[in-house]
């Protein structure tokens, strides 16, 4: 199981959780408030169905008729079913299924309206109510009447219960519902993360690949200049060497620090409108000196004057030289690059050795090279179609490239004038 999946399927499992807390209490509360409400209602109608009893018994004592048997055929009169009656302990009449017995002050759980309390028997809940009465008789004796009455609320109970089984299972099914959700949802969200932690993973293992050989060639001359005696021109040779190699390295430190910053989906860039004259003129005069090295010719060409661009000035700036110095190493000594603009792209092309059409796609993976020797040679890295590649998608664009071997090639990206 993946971390994602790991994520996602603990969080729905305390969603679950939660739910099943929740939902619990509600049931409970609900199923406690039912149970009072009919303790409530029951009681009230047992109460008043044994004080009719209760006037009726009384008129017969007035009469004299207190005969047990008159008692009985009035509380069989008034009162409902499942009922039982007693007079001083004794049973007259008992319509339930269950014997009694005549409780003392330590068996009520309820006094309102009248003492009643739950019990369980065989299986079924019972809500059983209790009713004492005293009436004074002819004779000045006093008689104590009991009255008890059963209310079945078994339902009550498997109702409750029924509604605890169907939560759980809609909570399940939401919880892996809400698991395949959140799985999706992350995984949406973390795609483009996973990519850049991938490219960044790649950038490292190649970047540590390229370190290795101009580290162990500065270690080897650094060493022999500590331990061996060397001629002017020998110490001189391996000074020239380190000196080139740091050089080198530094400056794939550079772009790797920028093609990093690029890769981050955070990277803010800063647009404006930027006159693209203005912008050639800042490219040209950075390149300057590197193509004066090799004779080489940089010429403006396109519909460009007055015309502006919307994109991050620095960004663009080294999107450029980065193209001039890939067609720098890929001309003639002597040779032309052309840097250009119309209403809708900007581009640098040149006449050199081109690029085979299989290839195009690889140059822009960082530290691909077309002539390992040669770029090597040249202190090509392999990072800059990579760094303009990056750029182009950061202006919201792609970079785009035709080329024809022994005959040049063409580097551009579209952005249109504002």
């Amino acid at each position: 199981m993946t971390m994602i999946h790991k994520i996602a399927w603990t969080a729905a499992m305390m969603l679950f959780l939660l739910a099943q807390f929740i939902s619990g209490y509600v049931i409970f509360a609900s199923h406690q408030e039912k149970i009072e409400l009919l303790q409530e209602k029951e009681g009230r109608y047992f109460v008043d169905a044994a004080g009719r009893c209760m006037e009726e018994i009384q008129k017969s004592h007035s009469e004299d008729k207190s005969q047990e048997y008159v008692m009985t055929y009035f509380f069989r009169e008034y009162m409902p079913e499942d009922v039982a009656f007693y007079k001083d302990g004794k049973e007259l009449y008992n319509g339930s299924r269950y014997v009694f017995e005549i409780p003392d002050a330590g068996w009520q759980k309820w006094e309102y309206p009248c003492r009643s309390k739950l019990e369980q028997i065989n299986g079924r809940y019972l809500l059983v109510f209790y009713l004492e009465k005293d009436m004074l008789e002819i004779s000045a004796q006093t008689q104590k009447y009991s009255f008890f009455y059963v209310q079945d609320i078994t339902s009550v109970y498997l109702e409750s219960f029924s509604l605890v089984i169907k939560e759980a299972f809609f909570s399940l099914l939401a919880s892996v519902g809400m698991a395949a959700l959140l799985v999706y949802r992350i995984k949406k969200i973390t795609k483009p993360l996973q990519a850049v932690n991938e490219t960044q993973r790649q950038l490292i293992g190649s970047m540590s690949h390229e370190l290795k050989t101009p580290l162990t060639a500065i270690q080897g001359y650094s060493e022999t200049l500590l331990a061996v005696k060397l001629s002017k021109e020998q110490e001189d040779k391996a000074l020239h060497y380190i000196h080139k190699e740091s050089a080198r390295l530094s400056r794939l430190s550079e772009k790797m620090m920028e093609l990093t910053e690029l890769y981050d989906p955070d990277c803010k860039i800063v647009m404006e409108d930027v006159l693209v004259e203005d912008l050639f003129l800042a490219v040209a005069n950075s390149v300057r000196h590197s193509l004066k090295e090799k004779e080489i010719v940089l010429e403006r060409e396109g519909e460009f004057f007055g015309k502006k661009k919307r994109m991050d000035a620095d960004l663009m700036t080294s999107f450029l030289i980065n193209l001039i110095n890939n067609a720098k190493m890929a001309s003639e000594t002597g040779s032309r690059i052309f840097l250009g603009a119309d209403a809708k792209s900007l581009w640098v092309r040149d006449t050199g050795c081109g690029i085979a059409p299989d290839e195009l796609e690889k140059v822009k993976k960082a530290f691909y090279r077309v002539d390992q020797s040669r770029s090597r040679k040249s202190g090509n890295m392999g990072l800059g179609l990579a760094l303009c590649d990056q750029i182009a998608a950061a202006h919201g664009g792609q970079m785009k490239m035709e080329s024809k071997v022994k005959a040049g090639t063409k580097v551009w990206v579209e952005i249109e004038d504002v």
